[in-house]
């Protein structure tokens, strides 16, 4: 299945020369050193088959899901074809019948094999119930997908047909006592066990894993051991003699999943149940998370709209001191924040999964997968930061706005609260996850891929001759994209006292390499939410009241921006800065800064955003 782009009315003309979802921009953060784009791949260019899925999936998900949050939280017990089964495998083998698990796998495996924005847009869809989310992610992501990228022929035809159905269920234990952000210090062992005739016969597995989702009703596992010291990955039936489960863990949320440990004593492996070559975990493990870590912070954006648009709801209902809680307007404040910030969240998931997929067309196709995705590591650690810290500050707008209902596990809110937490530490925890961007960003510099060297030239000369005037551009908020190239060009010169400073070692003075991530994040996010607000506002159909609603995502994405860029250069300068070139550096910089930030209205920006949103009733766009 693939998501053909339908561009939107009055979009730049494509000739061919470009793809649909914009010219090719270098992954790795080559969105820095690149004019504002004219257009990029948003949600409004999927196709009809596509949003026909979602819809189905949307009225699966608010039926059969969310109308039975108390029996998935409390992991109770059904009664099926004269067996207790969990609800949550239930529901698991329900969605597959839909062909949710299957989004990913190959055709002839029975897959859809989608395409990247397909996937993306279910993912969206699973919201709201974050231990259905997981359950789904932990069977039909990091506990299949490494068969699919790495399994042989043989091990893809005996796995993942009963892995499609969810006939059987899967997991994934990489993680160990003392070995979690450090996934490569597990210390789980297999041994190669030869029969009588001396020949090889099976492995031996021998070892303990921790916080493994599934890992109660799991049937199979992807398993990371050591095989005579290589950290290899096999392929594990956890229902045998020598597999034993831990009790579920008592957790802050995602109540309704199920996790707990996988102990091993001398469990058997057999030998075509070896992914790849011994050796090969480091490369299965790291490959998979730049997946996971994309569905996440999508599956987060789905959530963030659930939550906003209950928030709308209730606060309409709830009225005090004669009018509704929602129309106050500290109220308005945070529902506009909640707006804007999943509006710039949701364009740069669009944009990234648009550009992954024209990646792998022009690799060549699936088989490319990995290897594009290896090159967008930059962008799915972005995407999976953003979407977990969006739904954060989403929720706890939520539950404050609510009031004293807010703290009541009636209104749902405080749950989404609890269940995100997770979402920061799982796929690598933002702290790894900011540590990955910058080295990602470090790479692409040093390797030339970024075209940082060039682009600084032309930063340092147009601060010699004073040409520092910003771009003219034609369309809506046509000043925005000054600003926002102006912006990229103090932020390059950060990064440019940044690299002098600390030069490619991630283990040192992390703080300043962790604000350089939440810079390029910033900005990412709001070119991104610029380039779609321009394009939806350029649409003939688009209202006025709409148009100004767009228009204020906008400027508040670009005004957190510069806030962002200044604040980490006068901390990078005040660090990094040598004795007798700070003053003019700061003077230097500030002349850049000048160029993208300006003052904005931002009560009246707010107030516009959230009376739009207020009328429509829920998430806006």
């Amino acid at each position: 299945m693939t998501a053909q782009t339908q561009p939107p009315a009055e979009a730049p003309a494509n000739d061919g020369s470009v793809p649909a979802s914009g010219p090719a921009t270098p992954p790795g953060g080559g969105f820095l050193t690149r004019p504002v784009p004219e257009h990029v791949f948003t949600r409004e260019q999927l196709d009809e088959d596509v949003c026909m899925l979602a819809e189905e999936i949307d009225r699966f998900w608010e039926e059969q899901v969310l109308g039975n949050l108390e029996k998935i939280e409390n992991k109770a017990e059904i009664e099926v074809d004269g067996a207790r089964v969990p609800i949550a495998v239930h529901l698991l083998r329900k969605v597959a019948e839909l062909g949710l698990l299957a989004v990913d796998l190959p055709e002839e495996y029975g897959g859809l094999e989608a395409d990247k924005r397909t996937s993306g847009r279910v993912a969206e869809c699973l919201r709201g119930c974050s231990s259905m989310a997981v359950t789904i992610g932990a069977h039909a992501g990091i506990g299949t997908l490494p068969i699919v990228y790495f399994g042989t022929e043989e091990q893809k035809a005996k796995w993942l047909p009963k892995l499609a159905t969810a006939e059987l269920v899967s997991c994934y234990a990489l993680t160990e006592p003392g070995a979690g952000s450090d996934a490569l210090a597990g210390k789980s062992t297999a041994q190669l066990v030869r029969g009588e005739d001396g020949e090889p016969s099976h492995y031996e597995l021998t070892g303990e894993k921790i916080w493994i989702s599934n890992g109660g009703w799991a049937d199979v596992a992807i398993v990371f051991a050591r095989l005579d010291g290589a950290y290899s990955a096999f392929i594990v039936d956890l229902n045998q003699p020598g597999v034993s489960r831990g009790a579920e863990e008592k957790k802050m949320g995602i109540l309704g999943s199920s996790t707990t440990t996988l102990s091993f004593d001398r469990a058997r492996v057999e030998l075509d149940a070896m992914l790849g070559k011994p050796g090969d975990a480091p490369k299965i493990a790291f490959n998979i998370l730049y997946l996971g870590r994309l569905k996440l912070g999508i599956g987060d954006l789905g959530s963030c709209k659930y939550t906003i648009d209950r928030t709308i709801a209730f606060g309409r209902e709830r009225k005090q001191f004669g009018q509704p809680v929602i129309t106050f307007g500290m109220q308005k404040a945070k529902l506009a924040e909640m707006v804007w910030k999943t509006f710039a969240l949701d364009a740069l998931c669009y944009r990234v999964l648009g550009a992954i997929d024209d990646a792998i067309e022009a690799a060549g196709g699936s088989a490319s997968e990995i290897a594009v995705l290896r090159r967008f590591g930059l962008e799915t650690s972005a995407i999976k930061i953003l979407g977990s810290e969006t739904l954060m500050r989403v929720a706890n707008h939520a539950v404050r706005m609510h009031g004293g209902y807010g703290f009541s596990a009636e209104y749902h809110v405080e749950r989404v609260m609890r269940d995100n937490v997770v979402d920061t530490i799982f796929e690598g925890t933002n702290d790894i996850n900011r540590l990955v961007l910058y080295g990602e960003l470090t790479r692409g510099a040093y390797g030339g891929t970024l075209e940082l060297r060039p682009y600084l030239e032309r930063v340092h000369a147009a601060l010699r001759s004073g040409r520092l005037a910003a771009r003219e551009a034609d369309g809506p908020f046509a000043d925005l994209v000054g600003r926002v190239e102006g912006l990229k060009r103090a932020f390059a010169y950060v990064l440019e006292r940044t690299l002098i400073g600390v030069g490619k070692d991630v283990r040192v003075r992390q703080q300043p390499m962790a604000a350089l991530s939440d810079g390029v994040i910033a900005l990412y996010a709001a070119e991104s939410a610029l380039v779609r607000a321009r394009m939806l506002a350029a649409q003939q159909d688009c209202a006025t009241d709409r148009k100004a609603a767009l228009e204020a995502c906008a400027r508040l994405a670009v005004a957190h921006a510069a806030a962002t860029v200044e604040q980490i250069g006068e901390c990078a300068l005040a660090h990094l800065g040598r004795p007798g070139e700070t003053g003019r550096q700061r003077s230097e910089l500030g002349a850049l800064l000048a160029i993208g930030k300006r003052a904005v209205d931002r009560y009246t920006l707010e107030d516009v955003l959230a009376t739009f949103a207020i009328e429509q009733g829920r998430y806006p766009f």
